[in-house]
């Protein structure tokens, strides 16, 4: 438990990043750690499900809703292997860059502050991903 705390709170402790969770893939796909209070600890095993399903081209056009908000698909990678991440926009006045990064047991989720650039969150989970 402490080091799921910890692991949290030093990708929180990156300037760019404002959310994080971290969800089983395999049983009943729930949350691992996550920021507390966070909005990414509402992800639902219906919303992982529909993320690692092999027809890719649905959500493309609908679509995905990550912890209940809607959000677009800007590039999707996740299941790409090297590659393994998904990136996402939330849609709204409050819209936010959110990556989507597969491991073999778990996805990771960052959510970026307000104005961060995808790219950078792409990064970040890129290296947690080799390190997991």
């Amino acid at each position: 438990m402490d080091y799921w705390k910890y692991y949290i709170n030093s990708i929180l402790a990156d300037r760019n990043i404002e959310d994080v969770a971290v969800i089983g893939l395999f049983d009943n796909r729930c949350v691992w750690a996550a920021k507390p209070g966070g909005l990414l600890a509402a992800i639902s095993p219906q919303e992982v499900g529909l993320i690692m399903d092999q027809d890719r081209k649905t959500f493309l056009l609908t679509g995905i809703t990550v912890a209940g908000k809607k959000c677009s698909v800007i590039r999707d990678n996740l299941l790409v292997d090297e590659d393994n991440v998904m990136d996402v926009r939330s849609k709204g006045s409050d819209s936010r860059s959110i990556c989507i990064g597969k491991t073999p047991k778990a996805l990771i989720f960052l959510m970026g502050k307000k104005g961060v650039h995808g790219g950078a969150l792409n990064q970040k989970v890129h290296d947690m991903i080799v390190s997991m």
